[in-house]
């Protein structure tokens, strides 16, 4: 499988000398991913995605900084390995921790913050041989580089590696031994697999640079394994782990002096070329761009990478180098002359140069990473000129001259108050030859911590009052929820209180980035989780507004009210300020209230279709299982005014039409044709969600991608709310399917019952069903009658005595109903008024008497004189009363023994 021709003579290497200055094949960076994946995928190689720039699975790592950290586990375990080869492009991001390019980032030709790995690798397939081939092969002969212009070097005491590179037709000059901290690779300095390394270089023949020779590929041969005492020893399943880096190589192909002239950046400087002269600013003119053009170039790129995988801007951990990346890039469009926002206007370029479809999360989140930008930009931007101004004070400060050392309490400032992440502030201070010392600054943030955990000690943010406080804090969390892929990521805590209502202890937090949403507009808030640096979970129970713009989750513990205290101690050390958090929605809820969302736009358009009027919307509330809108509307709606309602919404869903999602200022909104709820409040920049040709409202909530998701949809009822107000209940989506399910279910059953063969078969047999109903209920009425009139040859009374009142006792046939027991009893009461009657059957009891001929006493009366000695409850009128038994009369002698006795107890 692995055959490579080999240059195995003198001859053969001289040839190659003669002709290396041939032309060398140009390829795009597409063109490049391509043919690099088709060569190993030819070669045995399973072609496997890039991983996340996030490595989920790996707490050691910031970002994913190389090709072979998503198979980590794979060089430590090779027989877990689904397959024994694999060929990857992975996205990388050195930024950050202990691999951090960003400082070098514009001022070397070759340094990046975001970049992608070319890597093919090896979990026991093959050997160091195999790989030296397959690299040597895929350069030479896919690639078509000039021998002359390549070397390598190999660990100074690795002589298979050398005498292998020997065998592939390399001179002694030109392969170079160097040592350990050169060429041999291990996880850090810690336990785990390593071994030795040979890197392949090119020659750019560039005489301005002190070396002009480029690493273009590292091949790590993992042979060894380090102990946690530093012990060396070797591994049963050696692999193989190769990083080439694509920009190094499109610069080399594309014959360019350096990395940003390749054809990717190529397109990000002409964007930001283009965005300098629209703003009348100087265009630089020269092939090679200068060094902020290259700061923004990778930082634009980097920042969209990060936000596509779900890091959001924050000030801790991941979203604070992301924070960093997009201000460093803002504050060198400053030094060009661009003092307004303009990021997002590179998106196209950038788009450009990716249009392969090899990272099509660029395109799908587009507009999400877009938004966040333009938030963090807008942020920093107002801050940006106060803040320099601050710095520009210090800069004139007579007594800083001779130092020439900025405050560390400047630093602080600039970091907590004007977002100035401390790197930036290291580049402003030396541009003018200040510097800063970091140490102090550091202690400061040390010291500001331990104040935030000492508050939480005391209790201080225990009264609810306080929360009017985080507006006066300015703490606006970011909203993030509009895109799924951004519900599950990490957060920051920047405010936290306990509120105590007696017993009662409330948990209060804000994050940010905020995925929860809470923003009202009728929409019901989101529910879930967020786990805590230390693992631990709280349940989020409620996401609301303390004030506009601010978002905050109310927390309780999964484990129960009473466990709530307990939680809370044991985890007040990561609730802490600054901390951070991985959240978690309820994504079945919030999907269910988007699609009850948009249904409550195409609900708004459709009645205003049907009913041909301007309706107004007077409220609404979205659940995740239905929805409730209110509207202006002088009369009841019609059953087939709601059917041409419903077929126009269904109609509309079942065409399909993504919702659309921009920003606009008001009365451009309402210009445009979009429909406000008067009952909002707006402010002067609206957010407008439209699916063209069917709905375009004001909105703030969150709404499906396209409205396929709303079929089917069904009107449940239409009420009055108030004089004037109409109100419709409605389902859509999952939930409606489930109503059909819940409403049709028992159908076949009804069907077999009815021995019908559909529902229209069925509607007429019900019907014939009821009339003959109707028919034997009437005959059964007069039947009754006839009964209760029928005296005393159907029913025999038992005779006995109550206060010297006489009483007829009659048992009831049990067959005969409740109705028969009051018919008779009435009957009785009138045809022999003299006497009290009593009527059972089982358990039931019926007392009668006529007052006018009985005044002394009544029926109810005599009916609690029997309870008193007869277990059972009831009562009544003067004329009528009724009880229950606790235990059946069935017969004569059960009269005797037990009722008559009752009746003359005292």
């Amino acid at each position: 499988m692995y055959k490579v021709r080999v240059l195995r003579t003198t001859a053969q290497w001289h040839h190659r000398l003669a002709v290396q200055q041939r032309f060398i094949k140009q390829l795009t960076s597409a063109e490049l991913r391509v043919q690099f994946v088709d060569y190993f995928e030819k070669q045995g190689h399973t072609r496997v995605k890039s991983a996340s720039l996030i490595p989920h699975n790996d707490k050691s790592l910031l970002f994913t900084n190389a090709g072979m950290v998503p198979f980590k586990e794979y060089f430590m375990k090779p027989d877990t390995a689904p397959f024994k080869t694999a060929t990857s492009i992975q996205k990388c991001m050195r930024a950050g921790g202990k691999h951090n390019d960003l400082d070098n980032v514009g001022y070397t030709p070759r340094h990046h913050t975001f970049f992608e790995m070319l890597g093919n690798f090896s979990f026991g397939g093959y050997s160091k041989k195999e790989a030296i081939q397959l690299a040597w092969r895929f350069l030479l002969e896919e690639l078509e580089l000039p021998l002359a212009r390549l070397r390598v070097t190999v660990l100074e005491n690795d002589e298979e590696g050398y005498q292998l590179w020997k065998a592939m037709g390399l001179p002694d000059d030109k392969i170079v031994r160097c040592g350990m901290e050169d060429n041999f690779w291990s996880m850090g300095d810690g336990e785990g697999p390593c071994g030795p390394c040979t890197e392949i270089f090119w020659d750019t023949q560039d005489k301005s640079l002190d070396d002009p020779w480029l690493e273009i590929w590292n091949l790590v041969f993992m042979e060894n394994y380090r102990t946690a005492d530093g012990q060396i020893t070797k591994l049963p399943s050696p692999c193989i782990d190769t990083g080439m880096g694509l920009e190094r190589v499109a610069s080399v192909l594309q014959g360019k002096a350096n990395n940003f002239q390749v054809d990717q950046f190529e397109h990000l400087i002409s964007g930001i070329r283009s965005v300098l002269g629209k703003r009348n600013v100087v265009v630089p003119s020269s092939e090679d761009p200068n060094a902020h053009e290259k700061i923004i170039a990778d930082h634009f790129r980097a920042m969209c990478f990060l936000i596509s995988d779900g890091v959001i801007p924050s000030n801790i951990g991941r979203g604070y180098v992301l924070r960093r990346i997009i201000r460093r890039a803002l504050r060198s469009a400053q030094q060009l002359g661009i003092n307004e926002p303009f990021l997002t206007d590179l998106y196209p370029h950038l788009l450009d140069g990716y249009k392969d479809g090899m990272y099509p999360e660029l395109s799908s989140r587009a507009a999400s990473i877009c938004n966040v930008i333009a938030n963090e930009e807008a942020t920093f931007l107002k801050t940006l000129n106060r803040g320099l101004l601050l710095l520009n004070n210090v800069f004139e400060q007579p007594d800083l001259q001779q130092s020439k050392v900025i405050p560390p309490q400047v630093a602080f400032q600039l970091y907590d108050t004007y977002g100035f992440p401390f790197d930036l502030t290291l580049i402003i201070a030396r541009e003018r030859g200040w510097t800063v010392d970091m140490q102090a600054v550091e202690a400061l943030q040390e010291k500001q911590k331990a104040l935030g955990r000492e508050s939480w000690k005391a209790d201080d943010l225990a009264d609810k009052s306080r929360l009017a406080e985080w507006r006066n804090q300015a703490i606006l969390p970011q909203f993030t929820g509009y895109d799924h892929a951004l519900l599950h990521q990490e957060s920051q805590i920047v405010a936290a209180e306990t509120i105590h209502k007696g017993k009662k202890t409330e948990l209060v937090v804000a994050i940010d980035p905020c995925p929860f949403y809470g923003l009202g507009g009728g929409q019901v808030p989101d529910t879930g989780f967020i786990t805590l640096a230390n693992g631990s979970q709280w349940k989020v129970t409620d996401v609301f507004q303390p004030y506009e713009g601010g978002i905050a989750l109310k927390l309780a513990s999964p484990k129960g009210p009473k466990e709530m205290q307990k939680q809370l101690e044991e985890d007040q050390e990561f609730l802490q300020i600054g901390n951070l958090v991985r959240t978690e929605i309820d994504v079945n809820k919030r999907q269910g209230a988007e699609v009850h969302h948009t249904a409550t736009h195409l609900l708004n358009a459709g009645l205003r279709a049907i009913l041909k009027t301007d309706i107004v919307q007077a409220g609404s509330t979205v659940e995740p299982k239905k929805l409730r809108f209110d509207f202006t509307y002088g009369k009841p709606l019609s059953n087939d005014q709601l059917y041409k309602v419903e077929e126009w919404i269904n109609e509309a869903a079942l065409s399909g039409g993504e919702t659309n999602v921009q920003h606009m200022k008001l009365n451009e909104a309402v210009d445009s044709g979009a429909i406000a709820a008067f009952s909002e409040k707006y402010g002067d920049v609206v957010r407008v969600v439209e699916v063209p040709g069917v709905t375009k409202e004001l909105c703030g909530g969150t709404h499906v991608d396209n409205i396929r998701k709303l079929y089917p949809f069904k009107i449940l009822n239409e009420t009055s709310v108030a004089a004037g107000t109409r109100r419709i209940e409605a389902v859509a989506g999952l939930s409606c399917m489930e109503w059909y399910r819940q409403s049709f279910m028992p159908v076949p059953d009804l069907l077999k019952m009815l021995r019908a063969n559909n529902t229209n078969d069925a509607v007429t047999k019900l019907d014939k069903l009821m009339q003959q109903t109707r028919e034997t209920q009437k005959r059964l009425e007069h039947m009754t009658e006839k009964l209760a009139t029928a005296g005393e040859k159907i029913v025999h009374p038992v005779e006995g005595i109550y206060n010297n009142i006489p009483v007829r006792v009659h048992l009831i046939d049990p067959d005969l109903d409740a109705m028969f027991m009051q018919k008779r009893a009435n009957v009785l009461k009138e045809s022999q008024p003299e006497y009290a009657h009593l009527l059972v059957n089982k358990n039931t009891i019926v007392v009668a008497l006529n007052t006018s001929q009985v005044q002394e006493h009544t029926a109810n009366s005599i009916l609690r004189h029997i309870l008193k000695h007869i277990k059972g409850g009831g009562g009544g009128q003067k004329e009528f009363a009724q009880g229950r038994l606790a235990e059946a009369i069935l017969d004569e002698e059960t009269i005797k023994t037990r009722l008559l006795p009752a009746l003359k107890a005292q």
